[in-house]
């Protein structure tokens, strides 16, 4: 899964064909990048041209990574699922979260992300990408967060290069992958306008 973010998110990286800069973008072993590509151009996501390589239909690899981002990638980066102490709020809770990211403590996602990149949305979460999991107890006393199964504020360990778009947030790829997840109508909309407005520049790039 980290290998086709990696594509989806700099398909350049396919053309140049470098399997060492795509093992750096994605954090996985250059072993794992070659049966990965050699796998995908098999099931015709992606063709070999004269130099490299190219994705055949993005939309498709799209899909096909939010399945496996939901179904199996998610699970594994999965840190704890918070909510805030005592009566406090989430939207009590929003500038701390916004001001720690700014300090590099982690990348904003989920619908918090969401509304950040989109300024159509009044968010009741947000997803953390965390660089360092082992921050997260420190983290949660910050933003006075305690555990919570139910809880809105979740901890994902992030993976791979360490990208920040715009404010301090993760890729509109995370972000439209964390609204799926939650498979909700309202957030529907919201997803959409993400892809039309980021990702799909992407393909048009």
């Amino acid at each position: 899964m980290q290998v086709i973010y990696a594509l989806l998110n700099k398909p350049e990286l396919l053309v140049t064909c470098t399997e060492k800069a795509i093992a750096d973008f994605s954090g996985i072993s250059l072993r794992t990048v070659k049966s990965t590509l050699e796998e995908l151009e098999g099931l015709n996501y992606i063709r070999r041209k004269t130099q490299g390589f190219e994705i055949i239909d993005y939309v498709k690899l799209l899909e096909r990574w939010e399945l496996g981002y939901l179904e199996e990638l998610r699970a594994k980066l999965l840190i704890g699922t918070f909510s805030p102490i005592a009566q406090r709020t989430f939207e009590e809770t929003k500038p701390k979260i916004r001001e720690l990211a700014q300090a590099g403590d982690y990348l904003i996602g989920g619908e918090l992300g969401a509304a950040i990149i989109t300024d159509y949305l009044r968010p009741i979460g947000a997803t953390l990408h965390l660089q360092d999991r082992n921050e997260e107890q420190k983290l949660a006393v910050k933003l006075k967060l305690k555990p919570d199964p139910e809880g809105k504020i979740i901890f994902l360990q992030n993976f791979g290069h360490y990208e920040i778009f715009g404010e301090s947030l993760a890729h509109p790829l995370l972000i439209h992958a964390e609204l799926t997840f939650e498979g909700n109508s309202r957030l529907k909309e919201v997803a959409q306008i993400i892809y039309d407005r980021y990702i799909d520049r992407i393909l048009a790039a």
